[in-house]
């Protein structure tokens, strides 16, 4: 699994308001799996614990996936963000949690730049097919108005140029 696909997941605030019973089962369990496999002398050994920690995780990382939450907890295993010297508390997931939302940032900031050139790339060719003939070149005479002028009523165009600008139209479609 890899941070874009973790990124792509299901949000673990939504999946909380969907079924919060369940979603709760299945972090706690990926935390417990991870704190057996550190095995670290001072850790988390009651439900209490497990539940303050599950409550602040969510809280200050609203974003994660619950993809997110398994990859995290697995470079976690792996220690990827540096060993834990015999303790793994709170302080030591928040940590981890902070390094891997680090890690994350680049890789979401291309995505949503990914994102929006397709958008903008979609919406030229739509508004290419939209109106074929202001695509290919510029009415001097409509370009003058701004939307903003137009929205104010400064500027707009005439009864006289609107009746040129469709004798103009009419005489492209004739040829």
């Amino acid at each position: 699994m890899t941070i874009e696909t973790a990124f792509k997941g299901t949000n673990v605030r939504t999946a909380l308001k969907l079924d919060e019973q369940a979603t709760r089962a299945a972090l706690i369990a990926m935390l417990a799996k991870c704190v057996r496999f550190v095995d670290a002398n001072k850790t988390l050994t009651e439900g209490d614990e497990y539940k303050m920690v599950l409550d602040e995780l969510v809280k200050g990382f609203p974003t994660f996936t619950i993809e997110d939450w398994r990859l995290c907890l697995y470079m976690m295993a792996k220690e990827t963000f540096g060993g834990y010297y015999e303790r793994l508390k709170l302080a030591q997931f928040v940590e981890c949690f902070t390094k891997y939302e680090q890690l994350k940032q680049p890789v979401v900031t291309k995505i949503r730049q990914d994102e929006a050139a397709d958008f903008e790339r979609l919406r030229t060719e739509a508004l290419r097919h939209i109106t074929p003939e202001f695509a290919t070149e510029i009415n001097q005479i409509a370009a003058r108005v701004s939307p903003q002028d137009w929205m104010r009523g400064e500027d707009r165009l005439t009864y006289t140029e609107r009746e040129e600008m469709e004798k103009r139209a009419k005489q492209k479609t004739q040829e």
